[in-house]
């Protein structure tokens, strides 16, 4: 199972619409964000988890921004509202998958050291 190449595709896309924003109104700012994107996708393809976290992070708020700008009237902000969506949710999915994975270890350990203390 490929885990979080949606996120990671989605991340990327996100990090090429920002350097389009860059280039066309020639600000450094979007050049930062582009650049953040980019290096964040890179972290999540390899399950960095400190960047999963932080991509978690700037994601919601970008998702809460784009809401808002949705909210005021500007359409355009629904392109980046659907792809922060997707990338919270596959982000969501794979936390839990984690944990489970995670849960069942702790349980097979835990079944391993009650087996071996009975003599």
């Amino acid at each position: 199972m490929k885990r979080l190449s949606l996120a990671t595709l989605l991340l990327f896309i996100n990090g090429v619409m920002l350097l389009y924003y860059a280039y066309a109104w020639n600000s450094l700012i979007y050049l930062f964000f582009a650049f953040l994107s980019l290096i964040l996708a890179y972290g999540v393809r390899r399950e960095n988890r400190t960047a999963i976290k932080v991509a978690l992070v700037y994601i919601g708020i970008n998702f809460f921004l784009a809401l808002l700008f949705l909210i005021a009237g500007n359409l355009f902000s629904a392109v980046d509202a659907t792809i922060s969506f997707f990338i919270i949710h596959d982000i969501f999915s794979y936390i839990q998958a984690v944990y489970k994975e995670e849960k069942s270890e702790g349980q097979e350990e835990e079944l391993k050291i009650d087996t071996s203390d009975g003599v």
